[in-house]
């Protein structure tokens, strides 16, 4: 199960003023949410919903839902929905908010958890304090109760997507990479065994990327012995669509776990210390010049939404979740997963590299020895080496001359003008990444992969100028309901070619 925390927010507040408890839950302070919901958690067995009282909408399916989870434990056992997650968790508070939800339906009391609570840190801010919130959680002596009805497990989820939209591919990777390496260590000091659900999307923008790479480069201690990850739905027929495949793909995940768990890597000695230091200068540049362009550009909101086809992705039944969390009018209000196929279809893969070729060409240019720095990493360190083997993927899958007949769809000229400072850092991050990698071209060592880009290509190619055609015409009004659908036939056609969608 997993519902967004603004929900049971609203329902727990809804609950709380029926039971003439508090009228005004949400304008509580941190502090004081905490200490009302552990005191009903704690010391009131009972339920704060009345069985005929009247309810919103919105509560009575939350705690229908919970309830039928409830029957299905109880009819086909403890096994069944072993989890409930709370996208963008950003505090105790929400975690608490979600325990009172299940106490309605009885899966939670003041012993025990018969689901655990998960929380999902998705944006930077909340993956850099997700320290600071698990740390006040596992103090919590009730959260210990619960930890230990499940074997002393608890299950943390990193949103890949949202922190890419969020702070850029890099920004994102560091990010996530050290959220893993804190919160391991304070589940150590807890005596709590971590497990990381990986919320990693088809794209190397939404975490996706060779699964064996992405796996063997996580932090030291971070798989203990056990690892969850999402598999999209673009990607499934690839990698279990059959008997060989299903096998091979599943080998691959075990054994990338297990060569994590059991080897000892050079940048996992005190090595480290001097390639996290310069990580943290690069990403903080980086972070700085995604973010000064994406969200600091007055005009880059038209770019987006004008160059490229998220408005027929929108309007199409594309995805398990609708392409906005409220109506569109910024950036921020945009899911992670249309962002990321939108900037696929027309080629530009932005969310995958922008901002890594400046901030190294900085980092580079302090001091000649700083490019031997990074050869080093590279050479030494899997987690740097899985990073700009993904930004070469990308790379190489983008194709700017597409991406500018993209950018020509913009009426005016200086949103147009958005795609040279685009290019500008495509270029710069192309040889950034060669100049480390100390190859010539891209792809250099993934042939495989190289010569099958370069024989799906000029098929798919082909579908995005179809496709820009079409958008022209429908946005000259010149499409029937019917042609429209050929759109969609264009981005099933580009998605497929790509190998990856959202």
């Amino acid at each position: 199960m997993r519902q967004d925390s603004s929900v049971h927010e609203a329902c727990v507040a809804e609950l709380l003023a029926s039971a003439g408890i508090n009228d005004h839950y949400s304008d509580l302070s941190e502090d004081k949410k905490c200490a009302l919901l552990l005191k009903e958690l704690e010391e009131d067995p009972r339920i704060l919903s009345a069985t005929h009282a009247e309810k919103s909408e919105l509560l009575e399916k939350e705690l229908s839902i919970f309830k039928t989870a409830r029957k299905l434990k109880d009819k086909l056992g403890e096994n069944v929905i072993r989890q409930t997650i709370i996208s963008h968790a950003t505090s105790v508070s929400d975690m608490l908010e979600l325990a009172i939800m299940l106490k309605e339906v009885g899966l939670v009391d003041a012993q025990k958890a018969r689901v655990q609570i998960v929380p999902l840190f998705e944006t930077i801010e909340d993956l850099d304090h997700s320290e600071e919130t698990m740390r006040r959680y596992f103090s919590l002596p009730l959260a210990k109760k619960w930890i230990a009805s499940k074997d002393n497990y608890q299950e943390i989820m990193l949103g890949y997507s949202d922190s890419n939209k969020d702070g850029g591919y890099l920004s994102s990777c560091w990010t996530l990479y050290k959220a893993q390496q804190q919160l391991t260590a304070i589940g150590d000091e807890f005596g709590v065994k971590v497990t990381f659900f990986h919320g990693r999307g088809g794209t190397v923008g939404r975490g996706g990327g060779p699964t064996y790479e992405a796996i063997t480069s996580q932090p030291l201690k971070s798989i203990k012995d056990r690892i969850r990850l999402t598999e999209q739905g673009e990607v499934i027929g690839n990698k279990y669509g059959n008997k060989d495949a299903a096998y091979y793909n599943l080998e691959m995940l075990v054994s990338a776990a297990i060569n994590r768990m059991i080897t000892k890597k050079k940048s996992d000695t005190n090595t480290s210390n001097h390639y996290e230091s310069i990580m943290d200068q690069v990403v903080d540049r980086s972070y700085d010049i995604y973010r000064d362009l994406v969200f600091g550009n007055e005009h880059f909101y038209d770019y987006f939404f004008e160059s490229s086809p998220i408005k027929a992705i929108s309007s199409f039944n594309i995805g398990s979740r609708p392409a906005a969390r409220k109506t569109i009018t910024e950036i921020g209000g945009l899911r992670a997963i249309p962002w990321v196929f939108s900037w696929s279809q027309s080629r530009v893969m932005f969310p995958g590299w922008y901002g890594v070729g400046s901030s190294f060409k900085e980092f580079i240019d302090q001091d000649p020895k700083n490019i031997e720095f990074l050869r080093d990493m590279y050479q030494n360190w899997p987690f740097f080496q899985s990073l700009l083997s993904n930004v070469d993927m990308v790379l190489s899958k983008s194709n700017m001359n597409i991406a500018f007949e993209y950018a020509k769809l913009c009426e005016d000229e200086e949103v147009q003008a958005i795609y040279y400072t685009i290019l500008d850092e495509w270029q710069l991050t192309k040889n950034v990444i060669l100049a480390i990698e100390g190859y010539d071209e891209l792809l250099a060592e993934n042939s495989y992969l190289k010569d099958s880009l370069n024989y799906r290509m000029p098929y798919f190619n082909i579908l995005n100028y179809i496709q820009l055609e079409l958008i022209k015409r429908q946005r000259r009004g010149e499409l029937s309901v019917d042609e429209e659908k050929l759109i969609h036939t264009t981005i099933n056609g580009i998605a497929t070619g790509l190998r990856n969608s959202g």
